[in-house]
């Protein structure tokens, strides 16, 4: 049930998110999806790395992780949206958007591995 309850509000999240950040901005790369893709593994580094200290409670391990973040991401829309770039010969902002992808995700996954080591050192020495 938790993992429903997740993934609905995940799915909510994305399409109000990625489409506002669409609609807003024009940029070559398919700018809301790489946006939710890059805060959604801030979050997973953030909440996995709290969960795995046990700071928060293991049943929302799969609200969080599995359920919101899970529904949150679009890794399959990216992929989608490369290849669509690539099919349109749009090679130049096919591999921005394969690059950027890939690279921003990964040091935001390490980001929020670092921001919730750095909250539990405080958490701790308080």
């Amino acid at each position: 049930m938790l993992i429903f309850l997740g993934g609905g509000l995940g799915a909510l999240a994305r399409y109000v998110f990625s489409r506002g950040i669409s609609q807003r901005f024009f940029a070559a790369v398919p700018l809301g999806t790489l946006i939710v893709n890059v805060t959604g593994s801030l979050f997973m580094g953030f909440f996995f790395t709290m969960l795995n200290e046990s700071l928060l409670p293991a049943g929302y391990r799969a609200l969080i992780t599995i359920g919101f973040i899970g529904a949150y991401t679009t890794f399959s829309t990216y992929m989608l949206e490369t290849v669509s770039l690539v099919q349109k010969r749009e090679y130049v902002p096919a591999l921005l958007n394969f690059i950027s992808n890939n690279l921003f995700c990964m040091i935001a996954v390490v980001a929020g591995i670092f921001l919730a080591t750095l909250l539990i050192t405080a958490m701790r020495n308080h």
